[in-house]
């Protein structure tokens, strides 16, 4: 039997389900000889039985069986537990049978006939994944310790790194993307990582201010006008030393826009009424939906405060771009939830799937609402299909459209990270690469192309 220098593992439970009995003793000889807990199964009903009594943390099953189909098996399998990952056996990559695999989020696949190093590596890669999700996704719903920004996409995962790069300065920072896409949780993430984050975080909702903005934000002196009764502090005063947030930037009139980029140069502003002017060290970080740079074009919106509130830049995306982040929120949201009423709560796959799927054009605002909804009228801890449906069915029925799109990016997604994991097994050796891939070399190097990765990048010494 050939050696490799693949890490032993232990505590580690995989199941094996292949109607080829010979077969499925093989896999399992070679898993259990690198100390993974096997179970090995030649009909499928008997691993079903296993699977309602055991979790694995790795399955391998094979497309093709009689009475339950792999397809079957693992839907029941992550009915279970979402945390198993699945490695799909199948003979020849037949898109009828593949189709509802991609569909379900599996991206492991074993094309026979493998050979023993393909086996092994298949399986330590979805261990590894296994790994990355649940850290991202369980423990920490895709959260850092110093950032409560949730999600594992890239756009989060950038934004995140950009607000810790400039939280300990005092450059402004403006925030544009949709409704409901967290801006005013990165202002926060930013108050939060800076030398202010013992005084006051003030946000500022500039929609509804109307024509009380001035007074609001500068504070105004007794008598100032009719009904001023006493002097106030507006909201630059209380947050001395500290952050202001102008959410909605966009919706400030022309004049408060004057005074403000006054405030912004050099930190001076006047109360409604008095004739001094005062200083004040705080930080503005603002945020809007609205496109400013067309604002200004239009003249509904200074030019100089554009430029003088972009010192940075962060740009949010809506969840129809970052779809991976909808289950780590899922996961927040319904611990947020079940905190709050002493309780756990769980998520079927399917009505989680189900959630992924639904378009949500209010972002993760929308979804929380949702999840609120589907809490309160539940009845169990258990979160089903029904339960989902009830409160977001008609938004979810998923025609032909929708169908070719979310297969178009599973294969995309899956494209891209098979050929990553065989480079990074491969640590850029073409041969190796070729190996366990089992790719023709022209294929090979086509899909490299088309994915925009080189050999070269994965080596020793330009790993990072």
């Amino acid at each position: 039997m050939t050696s490799h220098s693949v890490h032993r593992v232990k505590d580690v439970k995989v199941l094996v389900v292949d109607d080829e009995p010979s077969l499925a003793e093989f896999v399992g000889e070679i898993l259990g000889e690198r100390g993974y807990m096997v179970d090995v199964f030649s009909n499928p009903r008997a691993a079903l039985a296993a699977v309602e009594t055991t979790t694995f943390d790795l399955a391998l099953v094979d497309i093709n069986m009689p009475e339950i189909s792999g397809v079957e098996l693992s839907r029941q399998i992550l009915e279970q537990s979402l945390r198993t990952e699945i490695i799909i056996i199948t003979g020849v990559p037949d898109e009828k049978n593949l189709d509802p695999c991609l569909l379900m989020g599996l991206t492991h696949y074993l094309f026979k006939p493998f050979n023993e190093s393909q086996l092994v590596y298949s399986a330590y890669a979805a261990l590894h994944h296994n790994r990355l999700r649940s850290a991202l996704e369980t423990s920490s719903f895709g959260k850092l310790s110093n950032s409560n920004l949730v999600g594992i996409s890239k756009n989060i995962r950038e934004i995140r790194n950009d607000a810790m790069a400039i939280a300990n300065t005092d450059i402004p920072v403006l925030i544009l993307g949709p409704s409901g896409t967290g801006k005013e949780v990165i202002a926060q993430d930013i108050h939060h990582n800076s030398g202010r984050a013992q005084k006051p975080f003030i946000p500022i909702n500039c929609a509804i201010l109307g024509d009380l903005a001035e007074t609001e934000l500068f504070g105004h002196v007794r008598g100032a006008f009719t009904g001023a009764a006493q002097n106030t502090t507006g909201y630059i005063g209380a947050a001395e030393g500290g952050t202001l947030f102008f959410d909605e930037v966009g919706e400030l009139s022309s004049a408060i826009q004057a005074k403000l980029l006054r405030f912004l140069d050099n930190g001076e502003y006047s109360k409604v009424g008095e004739a001094v002017p005062r200083m004040a060290s705080v930080r503005v970080l603002a945020a809007t939906n609205r496109d400013l740079r067309k604002m200004v074009d239009e003249g509904s919106f200074r030019e100089d405060l554009y430029y003088r509130l972009q010192g940075t830049v962060l740009t949010t995306t809506g969840l129809d771009a970052r779809k991976n982040d909808i289950l780590p929120l899922i996961y927040y949201f319904l611990e947020v939830f079940g905190t709050s009423k002493k309780t756990t709560y769980e998520i079927s796959f399917d009505a989680a799937a189900l959630l992924i799927e639904a378009e949500w054009p209010g972002n993760v605002r929308q979804l929380k609402q949702a999840l609120y909804k589907i809490t309160q009228l539940s009845g169990r801890r258990k979160i089903g299909l029904s339960d989902v449906r009830r409160v977001v069915g008609g938004n979810v029925e998923g025609g032909i459209k929708v169908y070719r799109q979310a297969k178009k990016q599973v294969l995309g997604d899956f494209d891209r990270e098979y050929f990553l994991k065989v480079l990074g097994l491969s640590e850029g050796s073409l041969q190796k690469a070729l190996e366990l891939s089992g790719m023709h070399k022209k294929n090979f190097y086509t899909k490299l192309k088309e994915l925009n990765l080189s050999a070269k990048d994965f080596t020793a010494n330009n790993r990072h």
